[in-house]
């Protein structure tokens, strides 16, 4: 079976999921019937091109790395690219543009257009999912469409779909996590005596850091994922900014002296918990003491401490992840829905 993709954003997690594809290509015709194909991919800063029989990838990756336009591979896409996205004859749009924070912003409206006009949605992109869950949500099973958005929290580890497909019947009370690898890298550096200008450039040689690093170091990537996970996953309706935060950027070198003279390790937190019907959220830097579940969670590690009414607490742990894994996400997404699993 032939799917038609087209890419909205081609930065590191569209290139990494294109590398996927690539390789993959084999075992998708042989194991799962799925012959993939890339048939438009949208950009900021290397042009836009559509192809109907399917765009070259690895050419595209290597115009791309070289920081060269993508015009070569295709025609060109001219004008808003949410019109292109209506009238494209793509069956799935891929939604990877940069995190924004802010009820309007473009992502929105790639996938409003998506799915009003026929196609299933897949994202890696926090911002539209911890807006408008509820609005895209609805808006797909309205059309019989996918959503899917594994990719949104901790990469490539199965977070929605375990709550979502595989946990019946528990009511999550609390969590807490370490939820963004750029920062707890950062943390890491600095707790082993480094500097923090030293985790940072360790962080942006790997790829982690978003376009704009303020998401990261500020705290306000590691908030988002906090809401999205607590309106997902516990009925909550928060909005980023309007809940506590704390980056690691104005962290002193004597704080982290103090947690590592008592044995402890400064982790940046994000927690969702509820308080009567209300459900509410907060990002801050904690000494975390050794025993603690989340205590041996070091650089690009992440993790999530879940607490229910039936399965008491459990944890997920992804050990080092890299935008690979959040590539796979997309990999993964995309087989649910070719599966006929239209939403988590």
């Amino acid at each position: 079976m032939r799917t038609r993709i087209l890419l909205a954003g081609f930065g590191n997690v569209g290139r990494a999921f294109a590398r996927l594809l690539v390789e993959r290509r084999s075992e998708l015709a042989r194991a799962h019937q799925l012959d993939a194909r890339v048939v438009g991919i949208l950009t900021a800063h290397h042009g836009s091109v559509e192809r109907a029989e399917g765009i070259d990838l690895p050419k595209a990756l290597r115009l791309a790395e070289d920081g060269a336009t993508l015009d070569s591979l295709g025609r060109a896409i001219r004008g808003p690219p949410i019109d292109h996205i209506r009238r494209s004859r793509a069956d799935i749009l891929i939604e990877v543009t940069p995190l924004r924070i802010a009820a309007r912003q473009p992502a929105v409206d790639h996938m409003l257009a998506a799915l009003t006009s026929g196609k299933h949605v897949i994202t890696a992109n926090k911002g539209p999912v911890v807006y408008h869950y509820r609005r895209l949500r609805d808006l797909a099973r309205r059309r019989h469409l996918g959503f899917r958005y594994e990719g949104t929290v901790m990469d490539g580890a199965p977070v929605f779909n375990l709550f979502q497909e595989t946990l019946h019947g528990p009511r999550i009370e609390s969590f807490e996590g370490i939820l963004n690898s750029t920062s707890n890298l950062v943390l890491t550096t600095m707790q082993a005596g480094g500097t923090y200008d030293e985790g940072v450039e360790r962080a942006r040689e790997l790829g982690l850091l978003e376009t704009d690093p303020a998401m990261d170091l500020d705290g306000w990537d590691a908030t988002v994922k906090a809401c999205l996970l607590a309106n997902v996953l516990m009925g909550g309706r928060l909005r980023p900014e309007h809940v506590p935060r704390e980056g690691i950027a104005s962290l002193s070198p004597e704080r982290m002296e103090a947690a590592r003279s008592a044995g402890a390790r400064v982790k940046s937190i994000a927690r969702g918990w509820r308080e009567g019907r209300i459900v509410k959220a907060s990002v801050s830097n904690e000494a975390v003491p050794p025993g603690h579940p989340l205590f041996p969670v070091e650089g690009t590690s992440s993790s999530l401490l879940v607490r229910t009414d039936m399965l008491n607490a459990f944890q997920i742990v992804e050990w080092n992840p890299g935008v690979r894994q959040t590539a796979y996400a997309l990999y993964s997404d995309l087989l649910a829905i070719h599966e006929g699993r239209l939403s988590p």
